[in-house]
């Protein structure tokens, strides 16, 4: 496995995703953690690996919608903004009313998403 660091940025994650693909030819699959997935996505297709190559994201955009759409990104891990959102202000309210610090507050939902159940 190797992990290379895009900052969120396209064209980082561009140069990465090209140089990784360029030196190992038998590369089966990329999982980007962060932001930018279509910085990947253009490496993949320049390099015609967009099919070979399984290509999964992290957080469901409009980006990477389109990407699961054309088929080049193949799932997407993505958690539920909302349920982070109340799960802090539920965790401030604990701490200034003296409560348990975790009551209330629920686990983190996470959805995989593929073009086949794209809500």
């Amino acid at each position: 496995m190797t992990a290379r660091e895009g900052q969120d940025d396209a064209g980082n994650n561009y140069r990465q995703a090209r140089s990784l693909l360029k030196g190992n030819p038998d590369l089966v699959g990329l999982y980007n953690i962060g932001g930018a997935s279509d910085g990947v996505a253009r490496a993949l297709k320049e390099a015609g690996r967009d099919s070979q190559v399984v290509f999964i994201g992290h957080g469901l955009t409009p980006d990477t919608r389109a990407l699961l759409v054309d088929g080049t990104l193949d799932a997407v891990i993505t958690q539920h903004p909302q349920t982070m959102v109340t799960n802090c202000a539920r965790i401030f309210s604990n701490l200034r009313d003296g409560n348990d610090v975790m009551s209330g507050v629920e686990p983190v939902r996470i959805s995989i998403v593929m073009r086949e159940n794209l809500p």
